[in-house]
């Protein structure tokens, strides 16, 4: 069941609405994808004829070998030796053929993963989160690529640089004898579409692509091999408004493409990326946003990307809008209807907060307003960075009981006053963060020895032109993210200690640590106090609000003062699903959470604690910067169906996103969903397939969640008119 999909849409500047109705065979492939995505697969189990290729390829690994050439082998190995799907209709061809294998299969390719990662050294840190510099890959195509490698190896005079374009030229040909291999498959099913995909395939291994339709099928292949063949899961399709425009624009004025074609073309990237990415992980899009002279960049892309969305109704890619204060009224009036659906998308992310941090951390004007969120909302530059996020994740409020628990066991004095406690909270936290940069200074070095990765060389600025991998500094830009889990607890639990120990004296620090260790058994009375009248944050209250600000500013602070790859340590606040894993080995906390529940889902208020509404919560969550959160910031919103009945109430909504972001927010998503849908849908979940929700800083199906994850959404403050 879904909330209200349309069959037409109107696209600013288009005449004709077009149909969201897909063709039956591309409407087939989707029913395919929502079938493999509830049923779940083991996205980790890789397929085993590249397990074998693999191994096959380390065999002839010796000491004398680079590992720059070892690891393009690599490459060129998972490529060759993965079994490859094509289905009639598809107009974006191209992925690995994924399922269970038997039980004979599952455990040969478990012995070769074990005994590969014995003998060959892998890569530490996240080698996942990777955008390709599309433009280059599109402008040059790959026998562009070949010829500037050849040219700058002739050029370099360097034995080591030219053992670096050595590997890049053996993971670039890989990557064609994929596409030659791909267009062989086509040919196999032997049907016109298919035929047509084949030639098509066969031209973009040697040729850039001439056509809209060309530009996409490139951008897919090259997700694909960068995802199974470079361990580069979770790379995007990025800013594909930007990247495409220039090809539809011909194709229109050539006669060659009709808005409805492109749109099912995009619609069909859309549909092979959820065949690879299974629920529960994460992948987006950002549409809209300004260029480097600030000029907005809104096209007929843009809309056709969020239509896409529409067309398809799966989980991925999550799409997003760079806002700015120029963005084309249309295009939020556009987004208002979207979310109108139910499909809880756009998210909104700043384009005058993020460039802001971006160029704080030495990003040029125009790179800092390319930016991508990297799957969830963690913030990297688009094709030309080199940057690990969310490493690691820190659990906030951990950090006060662990000062409560010192002072109980007498390895400190009780502390005088609320502010000597919350420094020695300080103190628990700023040990974890720098222990954690330490090891990352570790993991890098290692990184640069036991990593290389020559396929993401060729199209990641600017690994070809100074000649260095993109794991020994040939990025422009290296850095590496962290997210802070459970500021709103940790900023309630301070009010609450504050309180009922240094205001009315109604416990002692060990009385009320205790209370937290029996999970407020007997206390009932005293957690209901807690929850429903002493302040919380998210609700414009100076008391909690002024204790979130001040450890925001202390998290940024401490974390950016460590430094990794030449560059701070950035600080986010977002969680994925680690507020509820978290949370989860966590015990009851003092703002009244019990053990085990979900920490707070991003940067705004604990779930179900907006008691001032929507624009409180807000404004809370807006006093304190963002600008250097590139780890990634989400503020969930929850609206029940009333507020997008009418055209006044989703004025209204949107009143309330343009204030965050006109106050500095850094990221803001919607979920249109009631409780009442969303326990039926917990209750009843095979008539709620196709019911997606914005969890923290990502879209799922809310049947694939856990028990945990789902009582979390729930849990969430539902806003109605106000």
């Amino acid at each position: 069941m879904i909330q209200k999909r349309e069959s037409l849409i109107q696209i600013p500047g288009i005449d004709e609405p077009l149909s969201l109705e897909l063709p039956p065979e591309l409407e087939a492939r989707r029913q395919q994808a929502l079938a493999v995505q509830h049923a779940g697969w083991n996205y980790w189990a890789m397929q085993l004829g590249s397990i074998e290729a693999e191994a096959a390829a380390w065999k002839l690994h010796t000491e004398d070998e680079d590992w720059r050439i070892w690891r393009a082998r690599r490459f060129v190995a998972k490529s060759s030796g993965m079994e490859l799907e094509v289905q009639p209709g598809e107009l974006i061809v191209g992925r690995p053929k994924l399922g269970e294998r038997d039980e004979a299969d599952e455990q040969r390719a478990q012995k070769l993963s074990e005994d590969l990662r014995k003998e060959a050294s892998f890569a530490t840190g996240d080698t996942g989160h990777f955008h390709p510099n599309y433009d280059t890959v599109l402008t040059l195509g790959v026998g562009g690529i070949l010829e500037k490698i050849d040219r700058l190896r002739g050029e370099c005079g360097d034995a080591d640089k030219e053992t670096f374009y050595d590997s890049c030229r053996i993971a670039m040909e890989g990557f064609a004898d994929y596409s030659r291999r791909l267009a062989d498959e086509c040919d196999a099913l032997g049907d016109d579409n298919a035929r047509e995909m084949a030639d098509m395939c066969r031209r973009l291994a040697t040729d850039a692509p001439q056509t809209f339709h060309e530009a996409c099928q490139l951008m897919h292949m090259v997700l694909v091999t960068a995802w199974f063949c470079e361990d580069h899961g979770l790379a995007c399709y990025g800013r594909m408004d930007r990247t495409l425009n220039r090809f539809y624009e011909a194709d229109i004025a050539a006669g060659r493409l009709t808005p409805q074609r492109a749109l099912e073309i995009i619609s069909s990237m859309y549909i092979q990326l959820n065949r690879i990415c299974p629920a529960n992980l994460a992948d987006g899009v950002i549409v809209g946003g300004r260029d480097g002279s600030g000029q907005d960049v809104t096209n007929t892309v843009t809309y056709l990307c969020l239509a896409a969305r529409q067309a398809t109704w799966l989980c991925y890619p999550t799409l997003a809008i760079a806002w700015h204060p120029e963005t084309p009224n249309e295009l939020m009036n556009f987004s208002m209807e979207m979310l109108a659906t139910g499909i809880n998308d756009p998210a909104f992310f700043s384009d005058v907060v993020i460039p802001a941090g971006l160029q704080d951390y030495g990003v040029s004007v125009e790179d800092s307003h390319n930016f991508m969120n990297s799957t969830c909302v963690e913030i990297k530059t688009v094709g030309n960075s080199n940057i690990w996020v969310a490493t690691r994740y820190f659990n906030c409020p951990a950090s006060l009981l662990e000062a409560m628990r010192q002072e109980v066991d007498g390895e400190v004095a009780p502390a005088a006053d609320l502010d000597e406690l919350r420094t020695r909270a300080k103190e628990v936290i700023a040990a974890e963060i720098r222990e954690t940069a330490e090891a990352l200074v570790g993991g890098w070095e290692h990184r640069a020895k036991n990593g290389c990765m020559p396929f993401a060389s060729c199209m990641i600025d600017d690994c070809l032109d100074v000649g260095i991998d993109h794991d020994r500094g040939g990025c422009r830009y290296n850095w590496v993210e962290n997210s802070f889990v459970g500021l709103a607890n940790l900023a309630d639990s301070l009010v609450a200690v504050d309180e009922l120990v240094y205001q009315t004296g109604e416990l002692t620090v060990p009385e009320f640590y205790q209370i937290c260790a029996d999970n407020f058994e007997g206390h009932e009375p005293l957690r209901q106090r807690i929850l429903n009248e002493l302040p919380s944050y998210g609700n414009d209250d100076p008391r909690a609000d002024a204790l979130a600000v001040d450890w925001a500013d202390f998290l940024c602070e401490t974390s950016e003062s460590c430094i990794i790859a030449g560059s701070p340590y950035s600080p986010g606040f977002f969680c994925h699903m680690n507020h509820a894993w978290l949370g989860k080995e966590t015990g009851a906390t003092p703002d009244g959470r019990l053990a085990g529940i979900a920490l707070a889902d991003g940067a705004g208020a604990a779930q179900g604690r907006e008691a001032a509404g929507p624009t409180a919560s807000v404004l809370s969550t807006t006093k304190w910067s963002h600008r250097h959160a590139l780890g990634g910031l989400v503020h969930n919103v929850r609206f029940n169906d009333s507020m997008f009945a009418t055209a006044d109430n989703r004025k209204a909504v949107r009143a309330v996103i343009e204030t965050f972001l006109q106050r500095g927010g850094f990221e803001i998503q919607i979920n249109l969903l009631s409780a009442e849908t969303l326990k039926a849908a917990k209750a009843d979940p095979e008539s709620y397939q196709d019911l997606v929700v914005r969890v923290a800083g990502y879209s799922d199906y809310f049947n694939t969640l856990t028990p945990e994850l789902k009582d979390e959404v729930i849990a969430r403050t539902e806003f109605g008119e106000f």
